[in-house]
């Protein structure tokens, strides 16, 4: 009887999160408007995009239907998983938005499981909503729509953990890594630059092997990635990525050039607010390597560090300094939480989120109702009505090839709808026309050239009859077509590089899966515990 009363209450509270949750996740998903950030666009297209595939049951390595139905490399050249989640999500939901709206609901549940079993329920729970309420964590999903890294700072909590109480380990925070990789990029950088300082700070030579042995762990399992990544990043305009407005020498904090020059200021004052609560609470005194970092992210975002984001580094790639803004907030969660039980402490807690008085809450847009079945013409008419979006869907800059600068040609050459365009004679007939495999039954009277609705790309192969034939005219795929009824296809054959980076992977993931079989078989009361 005790063991059962005891249990009750520990039910009782279970399913009364149950219902919480439940409710939340319909709130969020029946929503009809969405966070009106500069982001939003992108994030809610490659989410539809990935439902159309995942749909037609194709990866998405290709995103068909944007640039007019021309189509995108997309995110084969930004962090995958992000996309690829909320389009999983957005299929089981019905709509993109929808899915943009439930999935920071159970990142942030499965993060509050996380928290409380670390830190217990008092002091997890303290700093679990720190995080949830911290101006930084708030301006990354509704002051810009940056989904992605709004879904990383989990992952990104974890890892930075572990590094600062030694708590690092190869396999399990290699693969963590990986995931947080595949997720959102920058954030990966800056989480590896705050592990080396952590583990140096700590001065154990162990941490660092087994920091150098996750990286390297993380690496190779995602090898299948950025290895045709750092390929292909020569086929569009790197200076679009790290140019211009984009440039991160223009973002630091208190920049007159910044792009963006009211919300550089408002992070300035978050920055501030970080570094008067760490001094207010003394929190060098309770945990002085956390406030070490929180001071070197403050310093990275601030003119001191300008000069590192004019050496060769990939540092350039995080195009806003104030990114480090995020990191210093997930840093000091754990020691802001500890000393929340005196004075001192919850005054500066209060310090560290009173630019929440200042932050300009987003306008909200009408959810523009995004499905599967959506077509590329009827969803540009609902992205434009519902926030202003470009009707002709075009990604983002920095995921363009060198083809799409023709773009406005061919939409007066092939129209709002036609698959293909050919010389004057020749008739085609569309057979299948699915995300990675376009195919067309054309028939002419004497060779003829036809091109097809596709961006030229170098990882299409366009065949006749099965041979190949690739060709290229003005910026699109084509086929040289002879006389008579022949069968043109366009099928992606992927960038090699990626079956390379798969074997990596594959190799990577057997050594893990013989380390953890040796390890149990070496555990008390594993298999070969008797022999």
């Amino acid at each position: 009887m005790t063991g059962r009363a005891l249990g009750t209450p520990r039910r009782g509270r279970g399913l009364v999160a149950a219902v919480l949750l439940a409710a939340a996740i319909a709130a969020a998903a029946l929503l009809p408007v969405l966070p009106a950030g500069p982001d939003l666009y992108v994030h809610v297209l490659w989410t539809w995009q990935v439902m159309r595939c995942v749909a037609a049951g194709d990866l998405p390595v290709w995103l068909p239907d944007l640039n007019a139905g021309f189509g995108s490399p997309g995110i084969r050249l930004y962090s995958p998983l992000g996309p690829v989640l909320e389009g999983v999500l957005g299929l089981a939901l019905g709509g993109a938005g929808a899915a943009l709206r439930v999935a920071p609901v159970l990142a942030w549940a499965a993060f509050l499981l996380v928290v409380l079993r670390r830190r217990g329920t008092r002091a997890g729970s303290m700093e679990w909503t720190f995080l949830l309420v911290a101006p930084l964590a708030l301006h990354s999903l509704l002051g810009r729509g940056a989904w992605s890294e709004y879904l990383a700072v989990p992952l990104l909590w974890w890892l930075l953990d572990a590094a600062v109480e030694g708590d690092l380990r190869g396999g399990r925070d290699g693969a963590l890594l990986a995931v947080l990789w595949l997720l959102h990029a920058p954030t990966t950088l800056m989480a590896v630059c705050l592990m080396g300082a952590a583990a140096a700070a700590r001065r154990d030579l162990r941490l660092v092997g087994r920091l150098a042995a996750a990286g390297a762990l993380a690496a190779a399992l995602t090898a299948w990635h950025w290895l045709p990544l750092a390929a292909e990043m020569r086929l569009v305009d790197r200076a679009a990525l790290t140019g211009g407005i984009f440039a991160t020498t223009r973002n630091v904090l208190g920049s007159p050039a910044a792009h963006a020059l009211d919300e550089n200021i408002w992070l300035g004052w978050c920055a501030v607010a970080l570094l008067v609560a760490a001094l207010a609470g003394r929190w060098w005194r309770t945990d002085p390597t956390r406030t070490a970092l929180l001071a070197a992210c403050v310093a990275l975002a601030s003119p001191l560090g300008t000069w590192l984001y004019r050496l060769p580094l990939p540092l350039d790639m995080l195009q806003f300094p104030w990114r480090w803004l995020l990191p210093a907030a997930v840093v000091a969660a754990a020691v802001a939480a500890r000393a929340a039980f005196d004075t001192r402490g919850r005054l500066a807690l209060v310090v560290a989120v009173l630019p929440l008085v200042t932050f300009a809450w987003p306008a909200v847009v009408d959810d523009p109702g995004l499905t599967a079945r959506t077509e590329w013409r009827e969803a540009g008419e609902r992205v434009s009505r519902a926030f202003d979006g470009n009707p002709l869907l075009v990604d983002a800059v920095q995921n363009r090839p060198a083809s799409w600068g023709q773009l406005g040609a061919n939409l007066q050459r092939f129209g709002p709808r036609a698959p293909a365009v050919g010389p004057e004679g020749a008739r085609w007939q569309v057979e299948r026309w699915e995300p990675l495999e376009r195919r067309l039954v054309v028939e002419c009277e004497s060779p003829a050239r036809v091109a097809l609705r596709v961006l030229d790309y170098p990882f299409w192969a366009v065949t006749v009859d099965g041979a190949p034939a690739s060709a290229r005219s003005a910026g699109t795929l084509a086929a040289t077509v002879p006389a008579g009824r022949h069968v043109v296809r366009a099928r992606w054959a992927g960038n090699p590089l990626a079956a390379v980076g798969r074997a990596a992977a594959a190799v990577a993931l057997g050594i893990v899966a013989r380390g953890a079989l040796r390890a149990r078989r070496r555990r008390p009361g594993g298999d070969g515990a008797g022999r």
